[in-house]
């Protein structure tokens, strides 16, 4: 597994987020296959819309009333990375 710390986290170009609302699932889709998401992932993945790795933990720390959790953001974006999913661009 590879660690990195991107500055402005996004899905590849190829891929993007969705709600599949016949299985209620929240998913990656891509042209390989569907990544099935979690909550906590989804709440993720929303957030990267061209904020920074800070702002998305910032955020995140403050919906859910926790702090110390760019450690498990970091550990998440880099399963994406690691799968291809997260964009290639942002230097490691």
């Amino acid at each position: 597994m590879t660690t990195f710390d991107p500055k402005r986290p996004r899905l590849a170009s190829f891929a993007r987020y969705r709600w599949d609302k016949i299985r209620e699932q929240h998913q990656i889709v891509y042209p390989e296959g569907v990544l099935v998401l979690n909550g906590t992932g989804a709440e993720i993945v929303k957030r990267m819309d061209g904020r920074t790795l800070e702002e998305i933990v910032g955020d995140l720390e403050a919906a859910f009333a926790r702090s110390g959790l760019r450690p498990d953001v970091l550990n998440f974006l880099t399963g994406l990375y690691d799968h291809g999913l997260l964009n290639r661009d942002d230097p490691a």
